[in-house]
């Protein structure tokens, strides 16, 4: 941060827990979200030995909700689609010892139960609420560091100077106040809108209104009180029926729950997937696929880099096993109760019955990113690309404007914000998706935008 702002933060100080606020708070980076991608700059940067550079350059992170780290991955009744592994890896082995000895705090010896396998999410969240209060304890603790959580932040203007001026407000009471920041982050996660299922046809038509007296959303239907609510509606039906839209890790992710979380009697085709891509599965080799006779990839589907097949788009884990079984790959049991129904290759007749036949339609069509809204130093709103469904971000974690031109000094990552790994980070060349996942943000992804925290400032 430049000597200017840091002696404005020094001479206004306020503890921001307290009745009232300053009017004017200042830091090089504000992070918008103190969820798992809010924290992961800071974990990619502990692991590089630099975190102590980048919150003595001032880091500010405001959160909605009442805790740090855990946002809401721990509202999701599903197990993970990534090895306990790699969270682990964000404290064992840490070379920054603040991060380390988390090693042995009973948070992480609860995932560590999990090696080698999936971890329930709700054992993920507290895992990251104990990482994201020990990284929160640093940056309050920093001289020009600020945490907040309970407050919200409306929107982020350009000044003159090129800084951006963000307008916070307190939930408790509506208090608002300002902060003045080089860089803003934003981390906010996503969200499904009830807008998408009214405006995208899935058959010729959207499932909104059609089915509006069944249809339910992945977001809701995977936490215990959405696949109770979906469970109890199902539960006197003698052969109860559910279409599920979409061909992610979402849509798969229901179908097991559904199959191993409730006490429901499917009969075989009580599950339909519906889906437009082709449902693919991780291995860790070439050799390995061939070797259990999975054939469906070429040369543009394995990461140079791991040598993965399908790293990126290939099912893992309890998905992976489930969609083998569906599919009859890898000489697995077979699993009767769910049906893949490809988008485009059935006909649209055969797909229109699925869905007026169910009796449940649970939409797995994604997430859209909660986008800080941005004005220039005008006042007037910067459009952004991810407003009509293109990714919030570019391959450097830049947040795009309407036209795809990046918006200096702001960044975007999380659920939602549309990166695709490419280049030195790997991935298949093949894959058109966006990547998501804890390790990638807490590494590769994390380490981006934890550059950008770190590069110079001038002082003007």
């Amino acid at each position: 941060m430049n000597a200017m702002l840091m002696n404005k933060l020094r001479q206004r100080d306020a503890d921001l827990r307290g009745p009232d606020w300053q009017p004017w708070l200042a830091a090089q980076t504000l992070i918008v979200g103190g969820g798992p991608a809010g924290f992961a700059p800071l974990v990619a940067a502990s692991k590089s030995g630099r975190l102590d550079e980048m919150l003595a350059h001032g880091v500010f992170i405001v959160e909605r909700g009442p805790t740090l780290g855990g946002g809401r991955i721990g509202d999701y009744l599903i197990s993970s689609d990534s090895a306990a592994e790699a969270f682990l890896s964000a404290v064992i082995g840490n070379p920054d010892p603040r991060l380390a000895i988390l090693a042995d705090h009973p948070a992480t010896r609860a995932v560590e139960q999990f090696r080698g396998g999936p971890v329930p999410l709700p054992l993920v969240g507290d895992f990251m609420t104990m990482i994201g209060e020990a990284l929160a304890r640093l940056v309050a603790a920093s001289p020009a560091g600020r945490v907040l959580t309970g407050c919200e932040v409306l929107y982020s203007r350009r000044n003159d100077s090129g800084m951006w001026v963000s307008r916070l407000r307190r939930l408790s009471d509506g208090q608002e106040a300002e902060c003045l920041s080089r860089l803003l982050v934003v981390a906010a996660g996503g969200r499904q809108t009830e807008q998408r299922l009214s405006e995208e046809p899935v058959v010729g038509e959207p499932l909104l209104p059609r089915y509006q007296d069944r249809v339910a959303q992945s977001d809701e239907v995977l936490t215990a009180a959405g696949l109770a609510r979906l469970a109890s509606r199902l539960a006197l039906r003698p052969n109860p029926k559910v279409a599920i839209v979409g061909g992610s890790t979402s849509a798969i992710s229901v179908a097991h729950a559904l199959l191993h979380r409730t006490s429901l009697a499917f009969k075989p085709g009580g599950i339909t997937i519906l889906h437009r891509r082709p449902l693919r599965v991780f291995y860790p080799s070439a050799e390995l696929a061939l070797a259990e006779g999975y054939q469906e990839f070429g040369p543009d589907d394995i990461c140079p880099i791991s040598g993965f097949v399908y790293r990126l788009a290939g099912f893992r884990l309890d998905s992976r096993e489930l969609v083998m079984r569906v599919r009859g790959i890898g000489n697995r049991p077979a699993e009767p109760r769910v049906v893949s129904h490809r988008l485009g290759q059935e006909t649209a007749a055969s797909s229109r019955v699925v869905l007026d036949a169910a009796d449940s339609v649970v939409a797995c069509m994604g997430y859209a990113p909660a986008a800080l809204p941005l004005h220039a130093a005008d006042g007037s709103r910067i459009a952004l690309a991810c407003a009509h469904r293109a990714p919030l971000v570019d391959g450097l974690c830049r947040v795009l404007n309407a036209t795809g031109q990046p918006i200096e000094s702001v960044y975007g990552i999380g659920l939602a914000a549309g990166f695709v790994p490419r280049g030195r980070l790997g991935g298949e060349p093949s894959f058109s998706g966006q990547a998501n996942g804890l390790w990638l943000w807490q590494n590769d992804i994390g380490a981006l935008i934890a550059d950008a925290m770190l590069s110079p400032v001038s002082c003007d």
